[in-house]
């Protein structure tokens, strides 16, 4: 058994996977493009970079590989630990549940976490949790409240958490967050400090318009300034983006946005706000279909992001669970899909979804969040990439199962746990990815853990089964999760156990032989020392005899010699035993 020691991290700048090898079947040599935002592939050992400097270029044979935002998210370089569910001293400015994001926002080396949720509704119906949908939560029309901005705790070398509300600014007259949907982090505008882009599907607006989202770009002060007027091209976009992905999808070398909501009959479900290089986007629709959840990964291995899809599968309008493939332009033509397997019987919800490379072979497996209708149960999805735009389901694992009588009727419902967010770490350090869940409210979900058994095989840690450990308490409490499991044991590593159990068979054999050595000549030694004993006992008798007689001639010398007899042998024996013969 070993102790895993889940410093819960996450990172700055790194790749989940690249498909192919060189020619002569060497790894590629990893760098960093000159503008550092993505990384660069070379053939033959040189430090020469190759990147494509125009959008409308294919690279389908660079070396270059496109920067997602999942490779930001899952960078195993910078701490990663439980965050507080539900910060103190930022939790009232919010309704319900938040989303997080871990990175080292101000770089100076230590983990920052920046939430984001729901404004504080004023006007919220009285039977809200009995709704059956939360798109009727003020009534069917707007909700009203205070709009909050993003919160950042900043952490430091100590590992406490520091609330920093002066470093998030906001001057729009219709500043805040409705909902706060997506956190969308990357360096938008190549300063080397990250941003954020926050998708916003808006919050109880009946017939669900959504909402304009909000930008906040990194300034030379150290403060993070929403710059919709001054960076989008259009700052009023209102979308239901309920899904929303980063990643450098022309590989042009600077980071775009991708967003649901548009529409599909009219120009193509997403919505594509391409980066210039300086942070400004520009919006254009870019194709896709209608989806709930959306990520960028290259899926099959040609160097550019495709669209990897979730549905909500009950609704005959969203129903296409699949991968739209990107044409090497940034486009996602709807007619050029792979479907992939839907459970809509039972978990046919798709909340989240993800990808990493779960089996070490060089592509990205897929991770399906799951829910039944009105998000009762929890379940995730795992579908093996097998290349060549071929993919194997290995089914449904429940993680919360319902009664099997309970029928809910509400989305608010005591069974809705669903996982928000997948996130990616070798937790158990035996060289596979394993996977950490994350809830905004849920005790049963929250920091819930697959651990990779190898070969699609995953073990799964409740939350209150690892129950965290603090290890130090200052404004938040840092967690160390202590999980103790079996590591798999390769034949290598068999091989090299049974070497040294051979060794300690031979030295047990030696030993032994020594030991026997060393037993038989203390036993002679011990029988010389009788010997000499006896005969020095036989000395002294003859010559107590002979005194004796020469003492007592007319005694009765039988009985004299018979006394000495005796004596001499009780000295013998009590000789004998002190000397273990």
């Amino acid at each position: 058994m070993k102790k895993l020691f889940l410093l819960l991290i996450l990172s700055f700048f790194s790749t989940q996977s690249f498909a192919a090898g060189c020619p002569d079947g060497s790894e590629p040599v990893k760098s960093v493009s000159a503008d550092g935002t993505y990384y660069v592939y070379n053939c033959g050992g040189g430090n020469e970079q190759s990147s494509s400097s125009t959008a409308n270029s294919s690279n389908a044979n660079s070396n270059t590989k496109a920067l997602a935002g999942i490779d930001i998210e899952n960078d195993p370089n910078i701490e990663f630990f439980k965050p507080p569910q539900r910060p103190e001293t930022i939790i009232d400015k919010y309704w319900g549940g938040l989303q997080w994001k871990i990175a080292d926002f101000n770089n100076d080396g230590h983990s920052d976490v920046l939430y984001a949720g729901a404004m504080n509704v004023e006007n919220v119906a009285d039977n809200w949790k009995e709704l059956e949908s939360f798109s009727n939560l003020c009534g069917g029309g707007a909700c009203k409240g205070k709009k909050p901005l993003p919160s950042l705790l900043l952490g430091d070398a100590k590992k406490q958490l520091t609330y920093s509300p002066e470093l998030i600014i906001d001057n729009r007259e219709d500043s805040g967050l409705y909902a706060g949907r997506q956190i969308l982090v990357a360096d938008y505008n190549n300063d080397k400090v990250l941003d954020f882009y926050v998708a916003d599907h808006g919050i109880g607006t009946g017939a669900l318009p959504g909402a304009r989202d909000s930008y906040f770009l990194s300034q030379p002060n150290g403060t993070w300034i929403e710059s919709s007027e001054t960076h989008l091209n259009d700052s009023n976009l209102v979308l239901f983006d309920h899904g929303g992905a980063t990643g450098d999808i022309d590989n042009d070398g600077d980071m775009d946005v991708v967003i649901t909501g548009g529409n599909e009959y009219k120009g193509g479900a997403f919505w594509c706000w391409m980066n210039d290089g300086t942070g400004f986007l520009t919006k254009r629709q870019c194709g896709g279909i209608l989806a709930f959840g959306l990520e960028l990964g290259d899926m099959d291995g040609d160097g550019d992001l495709d669209a990897l899809l979730g549905a909500h599968e009950f609704d005959k309008n969203i129903d296409f669970t699949g991968i739209v493939w990107n044409d090497g332009r940034g486009n996602f033509p709807k007619n050029n899909t792979t479907p992939l397997p839907q459970h809509k019987k039972k978990w046919g919800t798709i909340p989240e979804v993800s990808a990493a490379d779960l089996d070490n072979d060089g592509d990205l497996d897929i991770v399906y969040s799951r829910a039944g209708w009105n998000y009762v149960g929890t379940a995730v999805q795992i579908i093996e990439n097998l290349g060549h735009k071929k993919f194997k389901d290995h089914g449904i694992f429940p993680l919360v199962v319902p009664p099997a009588d309970y029928i809910p009727t509400h989305e608010a419902n005591e069974w809705n746990d669903y996982i928000n967010a997948i996130r990616f770490r070798d937790l158990d350090k035996d060289g596979d990815l394993d996977l950490y869940f994350s809830n905004a409210l849920s005790q049963k979900t929250n920091g819930m853990v697959l651990l990779n058994q190898g070969n699609f095989a995953f073990e799964i840690l409740h939350p209150h089964g690892a129950a965290p450990n603090v290890i130090s308490v200052a404004t938040y409490e840092f967690y160390d999760l202590t999980i103790e499991t079996k590591a798999p044991v390769s034949e290598e590593q068999k091989a090299e156990e049974q070497t040294l159990l051979d060794e300690f068979d031979e030295f047990e054999a030696q030993l032994e032989k020594e030991l026997a050595a060393e037993a038989a000549d203390a036993i002679a030694k011990r029988k010389a020392k009788v010997a000499a004993a006896k005969a020095k006992v036989a000395a002294a008798k003859a010559k107590r005899i002979a005194e004796e007689a020469a003492k007592s001639a007319e005694t009765d010398t039988v009985d004299t010699e018979q006394s000495v007899e005796d004596e001499i042998a009780a000295f013998e024996a009590e000789l004998e035993a002190e000397l273990g013969d």
